[in-house]
């Protein structure tokens, strides 16, 4: 699929990453100590050189530290895969490349390097695309509104008291998110419109608003720390 909405993704991804080139060089180098295979590493644009000269034993470092806490490490391996997910989504006529963002982030997060420390790259690129095929498929339930509206808050705490608006923005700038679905959240949990209100708003019915935002709210609650560092 290929949409409007997929090249305002790729914008804000290509932002993201320019913003981390310019101000990441420390926590690199941090990596660089921790990681043979990182020395001499200054910033994240000679982190992709070095996936592309040692692929396997580069993306387990950088999969090591995202999984001990540093989502910027899960951030330079989505970017070495981006090219591969972009020509994923173009190929599929029903996930755009937020769906396959989404599902990337929640791969790279529980990838059990132990098991499978070899052809990594072709795991992660394997894997989303099994976990965008399941969603697809799997069957949606109606969830009633009372029940939406908890699952929200655990973000927000987690996300120590950030704002639905400024939480909502950081789920877009990592792809978890389109600008659609954030136009509708930001109606529902910042403008706390009920669900028939937001459905009026946006030109659907209430079942599928509620869905909609089941489906997104899931994606967030599964990278609260990701949000939380970067709203």
């Amino acid at each position: 699929m290929n949409s409007s909405s997929d090249r305002e993704h790729l914008d804000h991804l290509a932002e993201d990453w320019a913003y981390l080139v310019e101000h990441s060089g420390p926590r690199v180098r941090g990596w660089a100590e921790r990681h043979p295979v990182l020395a001499g590493c200054e910033g994240p644009l000679a982190v992709l050189e070095r996936i592309a000269e040692q692929p396997d034993a580069t993306l387990a470092a950088l999969l090591a530290e995202d999984a001990a806490g540093c989502p910027l490490a899960g951030r330079v391996v989505l970017q070495t895969m981006l090219p591969k997910l972009r020509r994923m989504a173009r190929r599929d006529p029903s996930a755009g490349i937020d769906d396959y963002l989404a599902q990337l982030w929640l791969v790279i997060r529980r990838y059990p390097l132990d098991r499978r420390p070899r052809r990594i790259a072709a795991n992660l690129a394997l894997d989303t695309l099994k976990a965008v095929r399941a969603e697809r498929h799997q069957q949606l339930v109606p969830v009633a509104e009372p029940e939406l509206e908890r699952l929200l808050p655990p973000v927000l705490e987690t996300a120590d008291e950030l704002t639905a608006r400024r939480l909502i923005r950081a789920a877009r700038r990592l792809g978890l998110i389109d600008r659609a679905t954030g136009a509708l959240l930001a109606t529902v949990y910042a403008e706390g419109c009920s669900g028939a209100a937001a459905a009026e708003r946006h030109h659907a019915n209430p079942g599928a608003v509620r869905q909609r935002c089941h489906v997104a709210v899931r994606r967030m609650r599964a990278h609260a720390a990701e949000l939380a560092e970067i709203a």
